[in-house]
């Protein structure tokens, strides 16, 4: 069995369980929030975050799990299906841990509502998970540029370093006094 077909039955499998944990989830969360007993349970913050709320949030942060679990799974498919590029796993996961950051920051926002002394630690720290997570896809697509403008072009894939960056060294150098 090639390597492409068994790509393809890893994609399969792990869209699959994505497809499963996601559809799972979220009939699990219509049930929770038409529950009549779970609405009718009160509040745990008085007046600011309902049981409710709090079960929804437990639910998203289990989605939030099969999230994980998916950028995992996609980046070990693409660095089995990509070799020649190695970040593409690594920019897929990035941006599938992207959207959870994204996920999370409004499925929890009901926290600071409950608690607001907490509101600017929340805000600042999901800015800086998420600015963390772009810098890594920028650096990533910076570094592995001529492998993907390659594979884009359907051109053989650099295994050094391109022309520019070599004669960039050795200016270097040069100037250095080496």
């Amino acid at each position: 069995m090639s390597v492409k077909v068994k790509s393809d039955k890893q994609l399969a499998r792990v869209a699959t369980n994505l497809a499963i944990g996601v559809v799972g989830l979220v009939v699990v969360r219509l049930i929770a929030q038409f529950l009549p007993m779970i609405h009718d349970a009160g509040w745990i913050v008085e007046d600011k975050l309902t049981v409710q709320a709090g079960v929804v949030i437990a639910i998203d942060a289990l989605l939030l799990s099969v999230l994980v679990r998916f950028a995992i799974e996609i980046r070990g498919y693409l660095l089995l299906r990509f070799a020649a590029v190695s970040s593409f796993g690594n920019m897929a996961a990035s941006l599938v841990c992207l959207v959870i950051t994204s996920i999370a920051y409004a499925d929890f926002k009901p926290v600071t509502n409950a608690w607001p002394d907490v509101s600017g630690f929340y805000l600042w720290t999901f800015f800086a998970i998420a600015a963390a997570f772009l810098v890594g896809i920028v650096v990533l697509i910076f570094r592995d540029r001529d492998s993907i403008a390659a594979m884009i072009l359907r051109q053989p894939v650099p295994s050094c370093p391109s022309k520019q960056q070599a004669d960039g060294e050795e200016s270097a150098a040069a100037v250095a006094g080496r």
